[in-house]
């Protein structure tokens, strides 16, 4: 069996904010996911579940993608801000079994340092607005772990 598993870094973000957690995405990386969320229509991927940091840039980024999966579930979660790749494994490993493909909208470092363990490959710093495809070779999200996965495709 497998799983699928997308992981978006979110969008451009400015820096005009009283905290990091607020900021807002800018216009070219609204307009980047826009398109963003074309290419991942026509690469036939369609999350039944997204979740998502409750960070205001990561949930004006999981808005704007959702859009084109209508019938997916949001969720977001306060913990996955500047979470590590073990927090992301951890929130991962309670997705149900009957969900087979699910969405990740993060941050960096955290994000990138999950694909490479994941992947099993040297560290990927991934970029706002990117996302990267998992392929993962386990029947049930709480096996997720290193080297569990490949990379299917990736998305700038």
């Amino acid at each position: 069996m497998k799983k699928v598993l997308g992981l978006l870094r979110h969008g451009e973000a400015g820096f005009d904010f009283e905290s990091d957690f607020q900021r807002e995405l800018t216009a070219k990386g609204r307009s980047k996911l826009i398109k963003m969320s074309d290419s991942l229509f026509r690469a036939d991927f369609s999350p039944q579940k997204i979740i998502s940091s409750a960070a205001t840039r990561t949930m004006q980024t999981t808005e704007i993608i959702s859009y084109g999966f209508p019938n997916a579930e949001v969720t977001f979660h306060q913990e996955l801000y500047e979470a590590d790749s073990a927090i992301i494994t951890s929130k991962i490993s309670e997705i149900s079994d009957e969900v087979e493909t699910v969405l990740l909208v993060g941050h960096n470092p955290g994000i990138s340092l999950f694909v490479s363990q994941i992947a099993d490959q040297g560290y990927l710093s991934m970029e706002p607005g990117m996302i990267i495809i998992l392929e993962l070779y386990i029947a049930h999200w709480s096996h997720v772990g290193i080297g569990t996965g490949i990379i299917k495709e990736v998305m700038i």
